[in-house]
């Protein structure tokens, strides 16, 4: 982190947002409704999350709170397209993470709902929701030199 932040290397996001707390709240809830929800299995949600990360050049850490995360596919999951371990259904939501990081337009609707027919609405919503802000945090920890997103 920059010096003229202050930091000792374990700040969080919300730490850095301290002068602007409501808005670290409002994000802090935001994300934890999300790892709460029922449209999409947490453990798909981390694989997206950390596949973000990875494309963006962060060293990625599973969250171990997360059950049901498939270890095999953490360490394959630069091989997702053709891992056996991972599921259609992962393939998919992978896929839309990766397509929503490197170009949000190439989600046509016709891939949306090629997406929809293996996933489900809900899930496609919340993915696409999540997805931005797994983005929105690694670039966070990019740009503020973080050591640690706010999960």
């Amino acid at each position: 982190m920059p010096s003229w932040l202050g930091s000792t290397g374990e700040e969080s996001l919300v730490d850095v947002l301290g002068h602007r707390r409501d808005y670290a709240d409002g994000l802090a809830r935001i994300e934890r409704e999300l790892w709460l929800q029922r449209a999409i299995d947490p453990a798909v949600l981390e694989l997206c999350r950390l596949r973000i990360r990875s494309l963006l050049g962060i060293a990625v850490t599973p969250n171990d709170e997360i059950a049901g995360l498939n270890p095999r596919n953490v360490a394959t999951l630069h091989q997702w397209p053709s891992a056996p371990s991972f599921t259609p259904h992962e393939r998919v939501c992978l896929d839309l993470a990766e397509q929503i990081l490197i170009d949000a337009t190439g989600v046509t609707d016709e891939r949306a709902e090629q997406a929809i027919e293996v996933i489900g609405r809900d899930a496609f919503v919340v993915l696409a929701y999540a997805c931005g802000l797994f983005e929105t945090m690694a670039r966070a920890d990019l740009v503020l030199g973080l050591e640690s997103a706010v999960r």
